[in-house]
């Protein structure tokens, strides 16, 4: 992964490098999220999130611990980028999903099959089937990714 200041030398990360930092992650839960393009915030302050806070560990307490690469186009493709989003299609449509768009079931959490289903759907639409998201390991699909703050 190059950073937007990798110079051809600095701010790199290379994929073993990042394996290795996962592998000797102890968190039961682990997702990566990868685009190049820039990232929004997810943070306001809304009455009750704490409790959608509280919710989202105990899904994941109830959850099987994996790894999930959620990665924005396939090998073979461009990761598309959008002026007028000022981002990467894939990380738009990432961040809407996180916010709450991809809360197909209304439960007030996003799952990461939740997560994807919206991703994969809208980027594919936006790109006309142009770039393709992936998501791959071993990993429970129910395991949830954000708290809703309606």
């Amino acid at each position: 992964f190059a950073a937007i200041d990798f110079d051809g030398y600095r701010n790199l990360v290379s994929y073993d490098e990042l394996k290795d930092i996962i592998g000797k992650s102890e968190a039961m839960h682990k997702v990566v999220f990868a685009d190049a393009c820039y990232s929004g915030s997810l943070l306001s302050e809304k009455a009750g999130y704490d409790q959608q806070m509280e919710r989202l560990y105990e899904q994941l307490n109830e959850t099987s611990n994996g790894v999930a690469f959620m990665l924005s186009c396939k090998d073979s493709e461009t990761s598309l980028e959008d002026r007028g989003m000022r981002q990467g299609v894939y990380s738009h449509f990432l961040l809407k999903g996180l916010k709450g768009e991809a809360d197909e079931d209304r439960d007030g959490l996003v799952g990461l099959k939740e997560l994807f289903h919206f991703v994969y759907t809208n980027v594919r639409q936006y790109s006309a089937d142009e770039q393709t998201p992936i998501l791959a390991g071993q990993f429970d699909p129910m395991m949830p990714v954000a708290a809703v703050r309606y």
